[in-house]
């Protein structure tokens, strides 16, 4: 009998081991397969159709969510929705837009561009940096600004070129054969330009300027300052609307293997 009684102790004893085992596994899924919940950013958009010519009123005006990543500042931009300062951006812009008119139509439920406005209204160069961004000013000439055609309002991806051992790379005997062998890839990705030189006015042509001022995450912004330490930056202008960002690092990556031809050859296959 205690035996029988010992076999059963033993059984429940292994059910619930195996119970909080089942548990455990699956907390340890959910947390690893968990996805991240897309940023937010909060713009001002119509809430009724704003006939191009007509004066805006307040009742036409509202707020909306969008991908972070979508945001420029072509967008008037808000805190998010539930900030405690959402309130008060939102008043602030609908005063500066009030009673001034419309430069084209504008559909409903679609942003409300500063530049979709009669007189855009200068506003302080600061408010242009989104909440949680930094700027950060970076150098360029007539060949990394692309002749020029970067702007205020432009995206931009950068490229870092530098030695593989350089870059940590490699390291050891692995960094002797691999030389001056080179590394250019892709660090940052739809970057927003928020001013070329002191210019910002998204309606302004700018030309031989020598620097360009990014809004970036403050990490991403003091890796743009490391960056510049490790070898040659290049920026490559994007369409505004192309939002898409590369997951895949081989595919935004050029590693040259024993030789550059290896790299071309890569490519053509």
């Amino acid at each position: 009998m205690k035996t029988d009684n010992h076999t059963k102790i033993a059984a429940v004893a292994a059910v619930l081991v195996g119970l909080f085992a089942v548990v455990a596994v699956n907390k340890y899924i959910m947390r690893k397969t968990a996805v991240a919940p897309t940023p937010k950013a909060s713009i001002l958009v119509a809430t009724t159709e704003i006939k191009e010519g007509a004066e805006i009123g307040e009742e036409m005006l509202g707020s909306a969510e969008i991908p972070f990543e979508a945001l420029s500042n072509n967008h008037i931009a808000l805190p998010e929705k539930g900030d405690p300062g959402y309130q008060k951006a939102f008043s602030e812009a609908i005063e500066k837009i009030v009673a001034r008119k419309a430069k084209r139509l504008i559909a409903v439920n679609t942003p409300v561009f500063w530049t979709d406005i009669d007189t855009e209204p200068k506003i302080p160069f600061a408010d242009l940096i989104p909440d949680g961004c930094r700027a950060v000013t970076v150098p360029v000439d007539s060949v990394s600004s692309v002749c020029g055609f970067i702007k205020p309002g432009s995206r931009i991806d950068v490229v870092l070129t530098s030695s593989e051992e350089k870059l940590g790379l490699v390291t050891g005997q692995a960094a002797k054969e691999a030389g001056a062998r080179v590394v250019s890839s892709v660090i940052l990705q739809n970057v927003p330009v928020i001013a070329t030189d002191r210019q910002y006015d998204l309606e302004s042509n700018p030309s031989g300027y020598g620097t360009m001022t990014l809004a970036l995450p403050t990490k991403a912004a003091i890796m743009m300052v490391q960056a510049r330490t490790m070898g040659q930056i290049t920026y490559l202008l994007r369409n505004v609307r192309d939002t898409k960002t590369e997951q895949d690092r081989a595919n935004v990556t050029v590693a040259p293997g024993m030789s550059f031809g290896d790299t071309v050859r890569s490519f053509q296959n």
